[in-house]
Order: structure tokens, then sequence, then C-alpha cells
């Protein structure tokens, strides 16, 4: 029981003293209202956490499971990628926290490639075009601490 006790702390120590910063808010609808910095430093974060010449394309909410996922839309040339990026939600203000987390689907020889949830976790991508989780499209673990960094450096500047 005492182990279970400090494991279970740990855990929610994790989450709770993570280091968290403020991208917009949530409103009725589910929809992100970005603060004027927010969509910037959400940009910025996008494009230099990839060094392919992508592009930033848009940026949402979506509940993917039972959790709520930042999700960006990207594009370099033919090929599309949506990412997806852990947030956590506290009186309808969206934060990024130091323990975020990344997840990039881009399509290969799949035209709409999609995230494969398991135990409301992002694991994989599946092609809709065919339903299959494949070679078609292409997971990435994209790196969510620098991802971090960068949106809050750029909150920081005056």
């Amino acid at each position: 029981m005492r182990i279970l006790t400090v494991v279970l702390f740990l855990l929610c120590s994790k989450i709770v003293f993570a280091q968290q910063v403020a991208i917009g808010t949530i409103n009725s609808e589910d929809k992100i209202e970005f603060s004027e910095k927010g969509k910037r430093a959400i940009k910025i974060a996008y494009l230099r956490s990839f060094t392919d010449g992508r592009k930033f394309d848009t940026a949402f909410i979506e509940k993917l499971g039972q959790v709520k996922y930042l999700v960006i839309l990207g594009s370099k040339s033919n090929i599309k990628s949506r990412s997806a990026v852990s947030i956590l939600i506290i009186n309808n203000t969206v934060n990024i926290a130091t323990n975020t987390e990344m997840k990039t689907c881009s399509n290969g020889a799949c035209n709409d490639c999609q995230f494969f949830i398991e135990n409301s976790k992002v694991v994989a991508c599946k092609c809709n075009d065919n339903g299959s989780i494949s070679n078609n499209c292409s997971f990435r673990n994209n790196d969510g601490a620098f991802f971090y960094s960068v949106v809050s450096k750029i909150l920081a500047e005056k």
C-alpha cells in the first residue's frame, strides 16, 4: 500500500508540478482562441520542430480518444502532416507544459493519414484511404520538451 501511494504521488507530481505556459482559451464550442503571442509561438515552435522546409497551415483543438490535443496541420510540397500536441486545459485556459508530447503523422502513399489512438494516447498513424496501419503513413515522436521551450521563450519576449 505504501509503494502504491508513493507511485501515485510521483505520477500526480509530474502532472501538477510541470511548468506550463498559456497559449489561449477554449470557448464553449471547444475551439481555441489563441492569445496574440500564443498563435505566433505555436507557429514558430512547429516550424523549428521540423528542418525540412515544412509550412504551418492551421491549428485547432481535437478530441482524440478521451483526451483533447492541439492538432497542427502542416505541409511541404504534396506531403501533408498532422501533429498532436498534448495540452492541459485549466479553467478554459489552454496550456502547454514542460512534459508535453508531440506526435506527427505524414502522408506517403496515403492521401489521408490520421492518428491511431489506443488507451486515449496517440500511438501510430493509419491510412483512412484503406483503414490500415501500414507504411502508407509515417509516424514520428517529436521532442515535446523542445516544442515547449520554444513556445515559452516566444511568450516571454516583450
